[in-house]
């Protein structure tokens, strides 16, 4: 058995009759909201940063967190922007006066980049934050990937996390959430425009592109499915495919591509409730069997040891010396984590050092819908003893 990795065709299932779907969270927010459905996270930042600049001529900087994945840099290493970073420490909070001070600083000429870590950081200061930021001038995108299903997804004036999403006025001026991190689907992100704004018609979504990142990526779902559903093929194989996916990712992205019709018939079948209630269940087990097999005592240190109400997380992260050889445990005995994120070479290390050791030190345990809190429990046990395999569940 394995735990963990990417998702596949295997992972679907089917949203029970009246039960609301992906497919109706996302609807919701469009009634709310101007909201596009783009093939991929890089699509939807290089189109967002594409419309602010329709908008705000002398925009020419971007605000990047010192903590980030590459992919969130390609759109704008690709149009040769302006790049400078803030502070994230080390427990994934947010610097927020550093932050504050170059938006100042830089005005209207800057849209700042903020990421919502694993679904899971307190956003009550973060939404006061965001609108003295926005008092400067600058734009907000929030990045909110990892909280995707929460029930607030960005952070909104009135209230931190309680509440619909519609319920309060929401801080940033737009959201993008990229799905496949989450779901299980080929391609697919959302840009939701917060502050009201229509997209210039220049930059409407076009048809759906079948490329090399989509086939590739759609034989390694199913692939995958027939290994792990059937026995069929090897585990070599569709990770090499995963692999080709993410490579061809770089290479092809565009401004305007839109989201699958497949991934668009996927999320139709995903039951959002079911999807939050297991993630939920999930992480309150790990949690809960780490503590009593007192993970500290292995080196082991949990980065978020409660669960919000409302939050609905993407993984959990813990942080060790012993990161890449405790990585290679797990994966021997069937249980696979990510690293999220290696620092990208252009964060500059001496500048950002707390950023740079977490890269170095995170870990991310899978907990999500897929499996049960009984792996779970096999899970936190192959952390901390080092010598239980999910094949014995």
């Amino acid at each position: 058995m394995e735990i963990g990795g990417e998702f596949c065709f295997a992972d679907i299932g089917r949203a029970p009759d009246g039960e609301a779907s992906v497919a109706d969270l996302i609807d919701g927010w469009s009634r709310g909201y101007p909201t596009l459905l783009m093939s991929s996270g890089r699509t939807a930042y290089l189109n967002v940063w594409l419309n602010l600049l329709h908008a705000e001529h002398g925009l020419d900087t971007v605000l990047l967190p010192s903590y980030l994945c590459y992919s969130i840099l390609m759109p704008f290493r690709r149009m040769g922007v302006r790049i400078e970073y803030y502070r994230v420490d080390a427990d994934l909070a947010v610097d927020w006066e550093d932050l504050e001070r170059k938006a100042g600083r830089l005005g209207a000429r800057a849209a700042a980049v903020i990421i919502d870590y694993f679904g899971l950081i307190p956003s009550g200061d973060s939404a006061r934050a965001i609108c003295r930021i926005r008092q400067t001038g600058a734009r907000v995108m929030y990045d909110a990937t990892h909280s995707l299903l929460n029930d607030c997804p960005w952070p909104a004036v009135a209230d931190s996390r309680a509440g619909s999403a519609l319920g309060s006025p929401p801080a940033a001026d737009v959201c993008i959430m990229s799905m496949r991190k989450a779901l299980p689907v080929v391609d697919g992100a959302v840009v939701i425009w917060l502050d009201g704004a229509r997209p210039a018609p220049t930059l409407s979504i076009a048809r759906e592109r079948i490329d090399s990142y989509f086939s590739s990526r759609a034989l390694a779902m199913m692939m995958k499915a027939s290994y792990i559903v059937d026995g069929w093929g090897s585990r070599r194989d569709y990770l090499n495919l995963y692999d080709q996916a993410e490579a061809a990712l770089d290479r092809e992205f565009g401004a305007s591509s839109a989201m699958s019709g497949l991934s668009r018939s996927i999320i139709k079948r995903l039951d959002v409730d079911i999807i939050r209630r297991a993630r939920r269940a999930n992480y309150t087990e790990l949690v809960r069997t780490l503590h009593e097999q007192d993970a500290s005592r292995a080196g082991l240190r949990l980065l978020f040891p409660e669960l919000p109400d409302g939050v609905v997380p993407l993984g959990c992260p813990v942080v060790t010396d012993e990161r890449d050889a405790l990585r290679e445990r797990l994966a021997a005995g069937g249980i696979l984590t990510q690293i999220l994120w290696q620092s990208p070479p252009e964060v500059p290390r001496d500048e950002f050092p707390e950023s740079w050791a977490l890269s170095e030190r995170i870990l991310v345990l899978p907990c999500d819908q897929r499996y049960s809190p009984e792996h779970m429990e096999a899970v936190a046990r192959a952390a901390v003893r080092r010598d239980l395999s999910p094949d014995s569940l």
